[in-house]
């Protein structure tokens, strides 16, 4: 059987015995791949700094606790097994890979048997090198995805990765960045990997309720309101959107990313608001990632 080619990826089982690495199938392409012939269960994404420093890492663990007690069958999370493999995945990554890692923490609910391996906590990662260029300096192109949602929004779950990939394959466009979800009655929710805030007048515009409750986004408006900037948490319908001056998404691994359009409505980008936030993001990401072992003292 072919084992892993790519020299950017690596994939691990995490037991009481550290984190190992697990050949896979070079078929598969990236680690994240190899994690399709699991059983599904629930997982986090983040990225490192500093090659060994994570941001938001308390805030991460703590829903990934939820999405484990709220899986369809309650799953057990050792949070001190997981930390000390995310410390040594972290150093063996970007040694290995000479960059920063992006990885995808999944906790599952069989062991992963099918990878040759009896655990049920696993750890892809493969090297991050940033937005991209283009990206940073002219905006993501989005689009709406109806009829796409995550079977229960507020839990992480593997299988809807899944749901999102076989929409993407019957409806995608080669050129989306990214695909906004949309609520039955067409109000806008989140991304499939990201968050969506939406700029108007000055003000920040962010759903209330059906979206994933993520870390990178909690972090942007907290920043916001400490300057004063107005946040709605409230719901915007799709078809209001010409009505708005920016986008950004947010996510753990890109942080802020300026949106250049959803559909065919287009914003400012990168607009005063998304690189002003995005600016205040860095600082405190810098400021505020922290070793596994130290997650306690962070803010997040």
């Amino acid at each position: 059987m072919p084992i892993r080619s790519a020299p950017d990826q690596l994939l691990f089982s995490c037991d009481a015995g550290g984190a190992t690495v697990l050949e896979f199938p070079s078929a598969f392409g990236t680690a994240s791949r190899a994690l399709d012939v699991v059983s599904p269960g629930v997982y986090e994404g983040l990225r490192t700094f500093e090659r060994e420093r994570f941001f938001g890492l308390r805030t991460h663990l703590a829903r990934l606790r939820y999405s484990a007690a709220h899986f369809k069958t309650p799953l057990s999370v050792n949070e001190e097994l997981l930390v000390t493999a995310l410390d040594s995945v972290a150093r063996q990554a970007t040694g290995a890979f000479d960059a920063e890692a992006r990885l995808r923490v999944d906790l599952t609910a069989e062991p992963a048997s099918a990878l040759g391996s009896e655990s049920t906590m696993l750890i892809a990662a493969s090297a991050y090198r940033g937005t991209p260029r283009e990206i940073q300096s002219h905006g993501a192109r989005l689009r709406t995805a109806p009829g796409l949602r995550r079977p229960a929004p507020d839990v992480k779950t593997s299988d809807f990765i899944a749901l999102r990939e076989a929409w993407i394959n019957a409806h995608g466009d080669p050129e989306a960045y990214e695909y906004i979800m949309l609520s039955v009655d067409g109000m806008i929710l989140e991304g499939t990997q990201s968050n969506l805030v939406l700029v108007r007048d000055g003000e920040l515009y962010h759903a209330p309720t059906g979206v994933l409750p993520g870390v990178t986004v909690r972090a942007v408006l907290d920043l916001a309101r400490s300057k004063g900037i107005v946040v709605h948490e409230q719901f915007v319908p799709v078809n209001e959107l010409a009505s708005f001056d920016e986008a950004m998404m947010t996510t753990s691994v890109r942080s802020v990313v300026p949106v250049l359009s959803v559909d065919e409505h287009r914003f400012e980008s990168p607009g005063p608001m998304t690189t002003r936030l995005g600016g205040l993001y860095d600082e405190l990401t810098a400021s505020d990632a922290v070793v596994p072992a130290e997650r306690e003292l962070a803010k997040y």
